[in-house]
C-alpha cells in the first residue's frame, strides 16, 4: 500500500528537486510524498500559487505510485483548499511519460515554449476546475 505524507515537505522536496526538469521557486510550496515500505517513490510539488493558478511538478520511481484516491486528494488540494481555478504543468517536449500522465489525468496541452529547456521546447499543460473529473460534485 502506498502512503501519502504531507508533513515532511522539505524532505520530499529535497528528494524530488534533482529529478524536476525546471527551476522551481522554493520560497512557497507544498509537497506530497508517496511512500512504499517507508521509502519515497513519488512526489507532487505545488508551487507558484497566484490565487487563480498553481503550478504542479511530479516525479516518481514507480509506475504504480499514483492511484485514483491520490488524484482526488491532489486535485482537492489545488482546487478546493487553495481555491485555484486552474493547475498548470510545464513538461519537456521529449518527456513522453510526463506528457502521457498529464493527458491521462485531464490536463490539456495549451502551448509550446520554444527552447525553454535550453535545446528542448517546453509544453504547457493546464487543467481548469470545471473540467476536473477528480473532484466530488
Amino acid at each position: 500500500m502506498i502512503e501519502v505524507v504531507t508533513n515532511e515537505k522539505e524532505k520530499v522536496a529535497k528528494w524530488a528537486a534533482p529529478q524536476i526538469d525546471r527551476d522551481i521557486r522554493w520560497d512557497q510550496f507544498q509537497a506530497f510524498g508517496f511512500l512504499a515500505d517507508g521509502n519515497l517513490i513519488g512526489a507532487v510539488i505545488f508551487t507558484e500559487w497566484t490565487g487563480a493558478d498553481i503550478h504542479v511538478s511530479a516525479v516518481s520511481t514507480n509506475p504504480r505510485w499514483l492511484s485514483r484516491k491520490h488524484l482526488k486528494i491532489l486535485h482537492d488540494y489545488a482546487f478546493n483548499q487553495c481555491g485555484c481555478l486552474r493547475i498548470s504543468a510545464l513538461v519537456k517536449d521529449g518527456n513522453n511519460k510526463s506528457k502521457k500522465l498529464c493527458e491521462a489525468t485531464g490536463f490539456k496541452e495549451e502551448g509550446r515554449l520554444r527552447k525553454y529547456f535550453k535545446e528542448e521546447d517546453g509544453i504547457v499543460y493546464g487543467q481548469i476546475k470545471e473540467e476536473c473529473k477528480w473532484l466530488e460534485r
